[in-house]
């Protein structure tokens, strides 16, 4: 599995890598706040949709073609990106609403918006790479490569703003941070294509069509006698129609939108509130990733074959609530303390509540399962990406009890379903 989460780390570290950059790029070439975080919800848009295609196509031809081909997406998003950086400032058309406020459309942020639509689109790509690990492993072993998947993960969006904040010192400065994005997108590909085995999609038996609500037909020269043998159209009408996957769909909207209405209103939260600067909210944000890291590569292997998934996962989402509850503070301490409390909670939770995911649905269909899953979150994302802001000049720090009140909500929902035999 190396290879998988060499995939991992080096994709979220090509994501990552740019966001340090983006809002001054997005400025510098006619936008303002509104354009930026509208270019941020088509991101979480397109991979909305790239999610629920990317994952039942995997189903069919295959998961290591699609995660090659998603590598040479994300390349070639990046190629347009750095074109962008170079192509004249040619003026599109100027914009000034009450809602969106003055900013001028340009020939290079029009490039960016593609550039960060196609990335968001070829970054569905997260289910397949889930589907893969619940394809290759079983029981124990399955909980401990989400976690170490995660922990790829993560490792690559701590590293990636670092490595941005030193190219950024040279005379290229952002050319070199783009460029190295896309020769890691390179590299990915790469691996996936010489390293990581291959694994062939597994037909579904009529047995298990009917199973998930398959087509009845007739089968030529069968006699005309009726009998499941494909899919029903819709994947997502697929997924929702299997009992155990149903609340774990509802479960991953609720914990991304928590996430999003997090990560969206912590930032102004800290400028606004505390004073900090963006030195100091990113050692906060390197500090949470640290915690989630050392719980999913030491804590959670620790405890994987003494705690079942289901109560991991209830404990592990309670403490990201209670870390969420205390943000609403403007004391430091406490804001370290609910960021660290994240990130044991979520390393605890999130590998438990993948493992459960993925034995909720049949093997034939577990891009699909993952793919719809995965969209589901993205959907909850550009939710809570856009409604932020409204929320933080609403009611201000308290916007963090609407984050804690969705995994509350998350955790009844859990709680309350119905269980999936383990392995």
């Amino acid at each position: 599995m190396a290879a998988l989460y060499a995939i991992g780390f080096l994709s979220s570290l090509g994501f990552s890598i740019v966001i340090p950059f983006l809002v001054f790029l997005v400025t510098r070439f006619g936008g303002n706040a509104f354009v930026f975080g509208a270019i941020g919800a088509a991101f979480w848009a397109a991979q909305f949709v790239g999610s629920s295609w990317l994952g039942p196509l995997s189903d069919r031809i295959g998961r290591k073609r699609v995660l090659v081909n998603c590598q040479l997406g994300a390349l070639a998003a990046w190629a347009v990106f750095l074109v962008a950086v170079y192509v004249p400032r040619v003026v599109l058309g100027d914009v000034d609403t009450a809602l969106t406020g003055a900013f001028t459309i340009t020939l290079p942020l029009a490039l960016i918006a593609i550039a960060r639509v196609t990335d968001g689109l070829f970054n569905g790509s997260v289910s397949v790479a889930n589907a893969y690990m619940a394809d290759a492993t079983t029981g124990q072993a399955r909980k401990i490569g989400f976690a170490r998947l995660g922990v790829a993960n993560n490792l690559g969006f701590v590293i990636g703003p670092v490595i941005a904040g030193l190219l950024a010192r040279t005379q290229l400065g952002m050319v070199v941070v783009v460029g190295l994005a896309l020769v890691l997108s390179g590299v990915a590909a790469a691996l996936a294509r010489f390293l990581l085995p291959d694994a062939p999609p597994r037909p579904a038996t009529p047995l298990e069509v009917a199973q998930v609500g398959g087509v009845a037909t007739h089968k030529l020269l069968g006699g005309g006698c009726r009998e499941p043998v494909d899919h029903p159209p819709s994947a997502l009408r697929t997924v929702l129609r299997i009992a155990a996957v149903r609340p774990m769909i509802a479960l991953y909207f609720l914990v991304f939108l928590g996430f999003s209405i997090f990560t969206a209103a912590l930032p102004i939260h800290a400028a606004t509130d505390l004073g900090w600067s963006s030195s100091e909210l990113g050692v906060l944000f390197t500090a949470l990733a640290l915690a989630l890291v050392a719980t999913e590569s030491v804590l959670l292997p620790a405890l994987a074959s003494r705690i079942s998934d289901s109560v991991l996962g209830a404990a592990g989402s309670a403490l990201v609530a209670f870390g969420y509850v205390l943000m609403v503070t403007r004391s430091s301490p406490a804001l370290y303390t609910g960021a660290i409390l994240y990130g044991v909670g979520n390393g605890l939770s999130w590998p438990s509540y993948l493992s459960i995911l993925a034995r909720s649905g049949p093997a034939q269909l577990q891009g699909t399962v993952q793919g719809v899953a995965s969209s589901a979150g993205s959907l909850a994302s550009v939710i809570g990406t856009l409604t932020s802001g409204v929320l933080y000049e609403a009611i201000g720090p308290t916007t963090f009890f609407v984050s804690a009140a969705a995994l509350v909500i998350a955790i009844i929902v859990f709680v309350a379903a119905p269980r999936v035999a383990p392995e």
